[in-house]
């Protein structure tokens, strides 16, 4: 965008539309990307909604709007994730804050607090416990905790500046039901804290989700320099497969006889087989469903049994 750019609605729109727009079309979507990356930059920017832009074409833009605007399509050009630069995404019906502490909370993830959900409303329980094993920006436990009245989340991550984001967001959204805890998977400090479940509140059921790592090392190499180049690595790599963590994390549940009555974990499609193989190894006697996301992928894997004992 240069100086003789009228400084309107419309005209700023246009502008940034023509940068923000994607030089390789690779699908029918692809062809409205650029508009709707400057329309949730303007927005931000101006405070206000689509309607309200759409409306108001010829509104005039100050100054110091237009300065911010044109140093966020900036931004963008470089590649930085748009919710890192509004700071916020949408996410089960929730807005979430967002930065570079932790990943940015996907449409598919939405799929396994669904899963989960309805998993605990099956014969309900004010003593049943939702844990989310990598919770992140807390988008999927936050959700769960929304949904569940007075029942309990416990989030954990390994990552404490990723706890520092989700405690935010828990404080953003009113989910006083959310416990967080600094955890390495099922390290001592979760064990102790379903150890004391136990006792407290015998007879609840453990229900699980797991967003953990799980892309290849070898992917850094192909998917957008969006993800590679700002969300955190720890996040979405794990071993040469992506499966090194989820392998982990099974094997502590079998090995420490962790009674849960449904697990759930987000993959690649690619490592269905694999995970499968995994999941019966260390689950013989459960039942191990997958979930197709939207777009028809296989998408969440659950493990599920009324109570599971490994052999």
């Amino acid at each position: 965008m240069t100086d003789k750019t009228r400084h309107d609605v419309a005209h700023l729109l246009a502008d940034a539309t023509k940068e923000l727009q994607p030089r390789r079309i690779r699908c029918a979507m692809d062809r409205g990307v650029g508009r709707m990356e400057a329309q949730m930059l303007l927005t931000h920017v101006l405070k206000k909604d689509d309607v309200w832009l759409l409306t108001h074409p010829s509104s005039p833009v100050r100054g110091a709007q237009v300065a911010s605007f044109r140093s966020l399509v900036r931004r963008r050009t470089r590649h930085e994730p748009v919710a890192y630069l509004i700071g916020s995404r949408g996410f089960f019906g929730h807005d979430f804050a967002t930065d570079r502490r932790a990943l940015i909370p996907r449409p598919e993830t939405e799929l396994l607090a669904g899963l989960v959900l309805k998993a605990m409303r099956r014969a309900p329980s004010s003593r049943d416990l939702a844990w989310d094993v990598g919770t992140g920006s807390g988008a999927v436990a936050i959700s769960i905790a929304k949904a569940i009245g007075q029942r309990k989340v416990l989030a954990t991550d390994v990552s404490d500046d990723a706890l520092r984001l989700a405690r935010k967001n828990a404080k953003r959204l009113h989910a006083s039901n959310v416990a967080f805890l600094h955890a390495d998977l099922l390290d001592g400090n979760v064990r102790r804290v379903l150890d004391r479940r136990r006792h407290t509140d015998a007879g609840g059921r453990l229900f699980i989700a797991a967003n953990l790592p799980y892309l290849p090392m070898s992917d850094r190499k192909r998917i957008d320099r969006d993800v590679v180049d700002f969300e955190p690595h720890d996040a979405l790599f794990a071993g040469r497969d992506g499966l090194a963590l989820i392998e982990s994390f099974l094997q502590q549940l079998a090995s420490f006889d962790v009674r849960f009555t449904s697990a759930f974990l987000e993959f690649d499609p690619p490592q269905t087989a694999k995970l499968r193989r995994l999941a019966r190894s260390s689950f013989p006697r459960a039942d191990i469903i997958v979930h197709k996301d939207l777009a028809k992928r296989n998408r969440v894997l659950e493990i599920s049994t009324d109570v599971i004992r490994p052999s």
